[in-house]
């Protein structure tokens, strides 16, 4: 998905079904309606999911968690410091634009108010298929995509993607999803071995994104 794109899928999108039709403002009329510190949602930033290639035991590997102890030959290396980039760049990018951000750990208690920023490494198949992103290897450089969602905390939660009906298709690494039509979903292209300065111009371009869609819909986070 190009980038000149964004603006439109999230217009498309939105929060909820229940939103479907609302007009999305121009760029320009966003940025003439900036939204002062004392408006901004509070965004808690998850971390993204992503595959890594099963362990010798055929046993699925568990999504890297920040700080995990792995071995420098390890993919899961690479794998954690991905996710760790993002969260990490994100909560910087957002607090220089002025917003209160909140790294939220796996496994912590979802909050009932405020704007969720997660999203999922992922790729495309020979066949056109989205698949979830996996790193076979320390120095994995394949291409991949960053697919991030934007989430109303005061709605029920909507999942990202679902596992695809497809023959042969289980739960494993790099299984074949369907995207959610219900979650405001933008895509950036980037390499599996992105390094640091990647990451520090990719989270500034959400923010703005995520600033542009509030902008255009200043109750959104009211209701």
């Amino acid at each position: 998905m190009k980038v000149s794109h964004r603006a439109a899928i999230l217009a498309a999108l939105l929060f909820t079904p229940n939103w479907y039709g609302l007009e999305f403002a121009s760029a320009n009329g966003a940025a003439k309606e900036r939204q002062t510190d004392t408006s901004k949602p509070t965004v808690y930033v998850s971390d993204f999911e992503i595959d890594v290639v099963p362990s010798p035991s055929g046993r699925r590997t568990a999504a890297p968690q920040a700080g995990g102890e792995t071995q420098d030959d390890d993919p899961r290396t690479l794998a954690n410091r991905l996710v760790e980039l993002m969260s990490t760049k994100l909560v910087a990018a957002l607090r220089k634009a002025g917003y209160t951000a909140v790294r939220l750990q796996a496994g912590a208690e979802r909050p009932d108010s405020g704007v969720q920023i997660r999203g999922l490494f992922a790729e495309i198949d020979g066949e056109n298929h989205w698949r979830r992103a996996v790193i076979r290897t320390a120095e994995d450089s394949g291409k991949m995509q960053a697919v991030v969602g934007v989430s109303n905390l005061a709605k029920p939660e909507q999942a990202l993607y679902e596992i695809a009906n497809a023959p042969g298709n289980e739960n494993t690494p790099g299984a074949v999803i369907t995207l959610s039509p219900y979650v405001p979903l933008i895509k950036f292209e980037l390499n599996k071995d992105a390094n640091e300065d990647v990451f520090k111009g990719l989270a500034p371009r959400i923010v703005s994104d995520l600033t542009a869609l509030l902008n255009a819909n200043p109750a959104a986070m009211s209701q």
